[in-house]
């Protein structure tokens, strides 16, 4: 926010001891539009959002899919690819050669589990919402006075569950070309 803004991304709950230590950096291409702190009541760190805009011309390719294995051991997953894949079996008969409907296979599965894989992640945003949302809610009831410790105990062990789980699949996300 610049070094003349005095705005504290960490503090003592008293407010006796406080810090500029988290930071958010950018590449020079990106040109930052707004900027704000936003309190999270379940941590001592206030948290740094920004909308920027990247200037110049940025190419964007094709890039690389790989399949989500995660989903494979989805029952309803399964289950659904099992119906959705007997449809299109009934399609071979159409093709000539056989090579034509398998290359036409290939691109339907892909988009089936590209969709699938939507699908989760709008659950997951979906479901963090909804933990935001709670633990807002019970965080106000606590500040009128309500004893809510166990419910917002809760909430916030599965909001460790989501970030657990969410940083997970962005380490994983980062090293898949290194695996290869």
């Amino acid at each position: 926010m610049g070094p003349d803004a005095r705005n504290f991304t960490w503090s003592r709950p008293d407010g006796s001891v406080r810090s500029r230590i988290d930071f958010a950096f950018t590449s020079k291409s990106v040109r930052i539009r707004q900027h704000s702190m936003v309190t999270v009541h379940f941590s001592d760190h206030r948290a740094i959002r920004f909308h920027g805009e990247l200037t110049g011309k940025f190419l964007r390719g094709p890039g690389t899919w790989k399949l989500n294995s995660s989903l494979l051991g989805r029952e309803d997953v399964q289950e659904e690819l099992r119906r959705t894949y007997s449809e299109w079996q009934d399609m071979k008969d159409t093709f000539q050669p056989i090579g034509e409907w398998w290359e036409w296979e290939k691109g339907r599965i892909q988009d089936f589990f590209k969709n699938v894989g939507r699908k989760a992640a709008r659950g997951r945003r979906k479901e963090f919402s909804r933990l935001q949302q709670q633990l807002q809610e019970l965080h106000d009831l606590q500040l009128r006075g309500w004893d809510v410790m166990n419910p917002l105990e809760a909430v916030k062990k599965e909001l460790r569950e989501h970030f657990h789980d969410e940083s997970r699949r962005i380490i994983f996300r980062s090293k898949v070309e290194n695996r290869e």
